[in-house]
């Protein structure tokens, strides 16, 4: 099997520990998963739902396929739902450290990685696909990086689609990495109330 060049396993974790200890947690954590790859971890602080739990997000580029790596660390795959969460109340055990309450992961494999993120103000270019859509031209607003896995490309093939936010429309469009160019510019996207003008300026940024 080719390795996708680009991999990624993410986790999001909850832990039951006072704020002082949100840098010694995350030092643990990048420990706790160096042997499985190269480890980035953030600490969040509380969290706004639950101020009594710490959350860190974590980005693991595993040695071998994300896959390999999610089972060894625990996780399952379902095709209804898929991959597990961790909780501690019903799963019982530890999870990387005793104070861990929760996890969630996911993963990502494609050809190299995505170029734009949530926020990032595009042009959309001239093809087809744009203008079909009546964008060419058109500043957009990227909602979230996608690919398709329900093709036979493998992994290491994948490239990257994304939704995008326009300007009087209510719902997303869907556009191919290759109809995008950006334009240097980043705007907050969710949380807010937002429209976004042809110069790609935001307008109406109340919080919802």
């Amino acid at each position: 099997m080719v390795l996708a060049p680009y991999r990624l396993v993410w986790l999001a974790l909850w832990a039951q520990a006072p704020p002082e200890e949100s840098a010694a947690l995350a030092a643990h954590l990048r420990a706790a998963l160096a042997p499985h790859g190269e480890v980035v971890a953030h600490a969040r602080g509380p969290f706004p739902r639950t101020p009594d739990t710490l959350h860190f997000d974590v980005e693991l580029t595993p040695h071998g396929t994300t896959s390999a790596c999610l089972h060894a660390l625990g996780f399952s795959w379902r095709e209804d739902f898929g991959w597990s969460d961790w909780e501690r109340p019903v799963d019982g055990g530890v999870f990387l450290h005793p104070a861990v309450y929760g996890a969630r992961a996911g993963e990502l494999e494609a050809a190299a990685a995505p170029l734009f993120g949530t926020g990032d103000v595009v042009r959309v270019r001239d093809s087809g696909e744009a203008r079909a859509l009546g964008l060419v031209g058109a500043e957009v607003i990227v909602g979230h990086p996608a690919y398709d896995t329900d093709t036979d490309i493998g992994p290491a093939y994948r490239t990257w689609r994304y939704s995008v936010h326009v300007e009087a429309r209510d719902e997303t469009e869907d556009l191919h990495e290759r109809d995008l160019e950006p334009v240097g510019r980043r705007v907050e996207l969710y949380g807010a109330s937002l429209r976004v003008g042809p110069d790609g300026v935001v307008r109406g940024t109340a919080e919802t």
